[in-house]
């Protein structure tokens, strides 16, 4: 997830500073975060199954896993927007989606570190 996270920094720096190297390193980031997401949420969902008693961690559970899918969502949709909208008005659209999806990475992560630091949930 740490790769989504730096290319969407590294990405949108890049464009606002005109710098092509850093919104390429970016950019790969991002893509290269994206079909990582695909296992991640696979094992993830495996984890969740082994659970036992979530009863006291049920309302961190919940929002783990419902940002984990819309930011798989949210990065689906910022790569549909790059492939097919290629006007200027599109690439806006992509920075404004990959920035919502940077910040669902990071509400999911926080949630995950909440059940594994306070709760006492194996990683």
């Amino acid at each position: 997830m740490g790769l989504l996270v730096s290319g969407v920094v590294f990405e949108i720096y890049g464009a606002l500073r005109k710098d092509e190297v850093v919104e390429t390193a970016g950019r790969f980031n991002v893509r290269f975060g994206f079909w990582c997401l695909f296992p991640v949420l696979l094992v993830g969902f495996l984890g969740m199954i082994s659970l036992e008693n979530t009863e006291k961690f049920r309302d961190f559970l919940v929002s783990h896993l419902t940002f984990a899918f819309i930011s798989a969502g949210v990065f689906i949709s910022a790569m549909l927007v790059s492939r097919y909208l290629r006007k200027p008005w599109g690439r806006i659209l992509y920075f404004l989606i990959i920035a919502l999806g940077g910040c669902c990475v990071l509400t999911t992560g926080y949630f995950g570190g909440e059940l594994v630091h306070r709760f006492g949930v194996p990683a």
